[in-house]
């Protein structure tokens, strides 16, 4: 299987949007933010990913899915892989995101890590709009 990861651009909002509501991660996106990627495989588009600078350093992962038939095969991996590279390489040395339980050992194997709640998260993610939003409260925080 061949992997191809592409930085991702409004002709590929229709894809991206079937990905991540079929994984119920998010409510289709009206415009894709500036930072995202999507996986494809043998001409389908199969995985996605974004991601946003909140400040020089720091660097918020967002809608990170794949579809099932892709997972367990590294897809997810080489997608995060090549996201969190991205915003090394354009100076983040911090990551945070946000996850349901079931994803944390994907998580962790990459360097993240729980943080025992929102109150302990650093101040520029603990207001962040996404950590603070109603909906995603029943998701755990974690950061590298």
């Amino acid at each position: 299987m061949e992997i191809t990861i592409r930085k991702a651009d409004r002709r590929h909002l229709a894809d991206i949007n079937r990905i991540i509501t079929d994984a119920k991660i998010s409510d289709p996106l009206d415009k894709l933010p500036r930072l995202f990627w999507f996986v494809r495989v043998d001409g389908r588009i199969v995985a996605c990913a974004g991601g946003e600078f909140i400040d020089e350093t720091t660097f918020i992962i967002l809608h990170i899915a794949v579809e099932k038939p892709y997972k367990r095969q590294h897809v997810g991996i080489s997608l995060l892989d090549h996201v969190m590279a991205y915003a090394r390489e354009h100076g983040a040395t911090d990551f945070g995101l946000l996850t349901m339980f079931y994803s944390f050992a994907f998580f962790r194997q990459r360097g993240f890590d729980t943080c025992g709640g929102r109150k302990n998260l650093p101040d520029n993610l603990r207001n962040h709009p996404m950590f603070i939003a109603r909906r995603y409260m029943k998701c755990a925080a974690m950061i590298t």
